[in-house]
């Protein structure tokens, strides 16, 4: 009984992700059509559009934010308050070391350069699915840099996202009894159809899928949230900073290493280098 609630908990954590998600996204349209006709008339329907069309990061940040409170409290009351907060945030960050964040480091830097070869792969079979994602990236903000950039961007998302999908998710399917090898894979699986775009959920599925490992790994999510962390901050500025200095033989080079760099580092974390060893507890 415990294993069928517990599975129903988890498809109601991913319907209820992309209810909030679109919903909010409709929601906000709405209320801002509202207030648009309301201060303006008929004129401020467009003022509006185009304000959202030119602010995609405070559109984010709106979204993300009621996403975030919503789930976090979820979380807390399911998760953490059961446990008690000291005992809790104890038991989730003795594992955690200097060592730790360095491997985690190294490995955001392999991965974020392995995603375009990935990028490659796609293209060779879906040409248009990458041409998709390059016009949502193009006029999503990305690469607007301001606080609310830093706040749509880098925290909101990662805090997010991990408590949802790495959090609640995989830790309702980690209760159903079944292999954490498959409750990692359908929590992935599920990461990239939230993305609701092909080229864009397949490379996340596969980092959903890494971000499980370290949050079982390391028996806390806040391995997970600082990959996460990183591999957006290094997705948006240390590109720009790339395509800005470097030659493409240079980016080229950074491509190629990232394979080896990814194994080294995943095999680090694996056999704990540089860590205080002790009994996995998640």
């Amino acid at each position: 009984m415990k294993k069928t609630s517990n599975m129903l908990m988890a498809i109601l954590v991913f319907a209820l992700t992309i209810f909030v998600f679109n919903g909010t996204s409709i929601l906000l349209s709405y209320v801002s059509v509202f207030f648009g006709v309301l201060l303006r008339g008929e004129s401020g329907v467009s003022d509006t559009y185009y304000y959202l069309l030119g602010h995609q990061n405070l559109y984010s940040f709106l979204i993300y934010f009621t996403a975030f409170v919503l789930f976090a409290l979820w979380y807390y009351f399911a998760v953490i308050q059961p446990r008690g907060l000291k005992p809790f945030l104890k038991a989730r960050t003795e594992g955690l070391s200097p060592a730790c964040f360095g491997w985690i480091l190294l490995l955001a830097f392999a991965v974020q350069h392995l995603t375009s070869l990935v990028f490659t792969l796609i293209d060779m079979f879906s040409p248009a699915a990458v041409e998709n994602y390059s016009q949502m990236v193009e006029t999503s903000g990305l690469t607007e840099y301001s606080f609310v950039w830093f706040l749509s961007t880098l925290i909101l998302p990662p805090l997010t996202e991990e408590i949802i999908f790495r959090g609640l998710l995989l830790g309702y399917l980690k209760k159903t009894g079944i292999p954490f090898l498959a409750a990692n894979l359908i929590q992935a699986v599920c990461f990239g159809i939230y993305h609701q775009n092909l080229a864009q959920g397949i490379y996340t599925a596969l980092l959903g899928f890494l971000l499980g490992y370290l949050a079982q790994r390391y028996g806390t999510l806040i391995a997970p949230m600082f990959l996460h962390f990183l591999y957006n901050l290094f997705g948006t500025v240390l590109v720009d900073l790339e395509n800005a200095f470097l030659p493409a033989a240079g980016q080229g080079l950074l491509v190629l290493q990232s394979i080896p760099l990814a194994v080294l580092a995943i095999v680090m974390i694996q056999l704990r280098i540089g860590e205080k060893k002790k009994e996995e507890t998640a």
